[in-house]
Formats: C-alpha cells, sequence, structure tokens
C-alpha cells in the first residue's frame, strides 16, 4: 500500500504545479479507496501545505483587488469546514465527497458556460471564498468553486495560478492549526507522510519548470 500514496500523490500535485489546482481534487478520492476519507484529507493537507513552497517564487503575480475579498470568506469557511471532517463519520464524508465530485461533473459537462466571475465583485469574491474554503476545509477539494471564479476574473495563467496557490496556502495554514486541535494529524499520519515527501518535492519542481513552457491557449483548455 505505500508505493501506491506515493504514486497518487507524486502525480496529483504534478499536475496541481502545473496548473495552480487539482492536487487534492485527483488524490483524495483516489486515496479513499485505501484509507478512511479523514486520513485521505488530512495527508494531503500537509503536501498541500509543502505546495504553498511556491508561494515565494509566484506572489508578484497574485491579483491582490480579487484575492482579498476572497480571503475574507475563506477563513470562516475553512474554519467551519475543518470543524465538520473533524466531528462526522467516514460514511457521512464518503457520501458528500462522491456528490460533490459529481456536482463538478455536471458542472463541467453541462453547465460549462455558467461563470461565477460575471458577478465580479467584493460580494461575490467573499461568497466564492466561503464555499470554495468549506469544501477545502470538508473533503480538501475546493479547487473547483475557485477556479469556476478565477478564471473569469483572473484569465491570464500566471495570475490565476498564483492567485490560486495563496488562496490554497491561507487555507492551509488555517487546516493546519484546526488539525492540530482536533488531532486529525496522528503518529500514524506522519508515518505515511514521510517517506513519499523527496518524490513530492522532486515532482513539484518538475511540474513547476514545465508550467512555464506551457501556452496560454493550452492552460485555458485545462482550466475550462
Amino acid at each position: 500500500m505505500s508505493f501506491l500514496p506515493l504514486l497518487i500523490i507524486s502525480l496529483s500535485f504534478f499536475a496541481e504545479s502545473i496548473f495552480g489546482f487539482g492536487g487534492g481534487l485527483i488524490s483524495i478520492p483516489l486515496l479513499s479507496l485505501l484509507m478512511p476519507v479523514k486520513d485521505s484529507v488530512t495527508i494531503v493537507l500537509i503536501f498541500q501545505l509543502l505546495m504553498g513552497l511556491l508561494i515565494f517564487k509566484i506572489y508578484k503575480f497574485i491579483d491582490w483587488k480579487i484575492a482579498l475579498p476572497m480571503t475574507f470568506g475563506l477563513i470562516f469557511g475553512t474554519l467551519f469546514g475543518t470543524y465538520i471532517l473533524a466531528s462526522v463519520n467516514d460514511n457521512f464524508l464518503r457520501k458528500f465527497l462522491a456528490i460533490s465530485i459529481l456536482l463538478f461533473l455536471i458542472k463541467a459537462v453541462f453547465f460549462n458556460k455558467f461563470k461565477l466571475g460575471r458577478y465580479k465583485g467584493k460580494i461575490s469574491g467573499i461568497i466564492t471564498g466561503l464555499i470554495g474554503s468549506i469544501f477545502q476545509g470538508v473533503i480538501g477539494t475546493g479547487g473547483p468553486v475557485f477556479t469556476i471564479y478565477l478564471s473569469v476574473v483572473t484569465p491570464q495563467k500566471v495570475t490565476f495560478r498564483a492567485t490560486l496557490i495563496y488562496l490554497f496556502f491561507v487555507t492551509i495554514i488555517i487546516r493546519i492549526i484546526a488539525s492540530v486541535k482536533t488531532e486529525l494529524i496522528t503518529p500514524e499520519i506522519i508515518g505515511v507522510i514521510m517517506p513519499i515527501i523527496p518524490v513530492f518535492l522532486v515532482a513539484i519542481f518538475i511540474g513547476n519548470n514545465l508550467h512555464k513552457k506551457i501556452h496560454q491557449k493550452y492552460y485555458d483548455y485545462a482550466v475550462k
């Protein structure tokens, strides 16, 4: 089993280092086939924190006019979502994860033209941050909500990616603190994580450099 989490996490975050999202959305459902959802979400949380290392390379590209209102919403949403994660049983989390993925797929296939960003403004930013961070706190996959909004208000790939990485980084810091307080991080979780870290770091290093070579047109295809 130890090889499968390594493979899942490395490939998932390789994709996230290129596009700025997708690590949790890809890895958590797959890891949940091997272990409880709570453990999957918590393990991925640690690697999402390490992804935050990229913030030091891309912070100057963040669109702060968009990011700050979203930050206000996500502070409250992340705390609420993490509390739910710590409080409910695994059956509920599996159903919530399955329904969430189904809704994201329905949106992508049947409502692709719907864009939250058409309601651009501080209030829509706060609401988007709140909703996305609740998903992020409960199942670690708030990316689709953020990307629906940011793909319109920050369409350039460098700004989109930097703003998204920043938003994830803020939610992750809050989730780490809340997870320690609610005892979601255990010695067993740390034991799974440690052997994966070296391969993970290589994967995101390669992905971060590969990102620069992707044309805006192909990046848009991946995001939308």
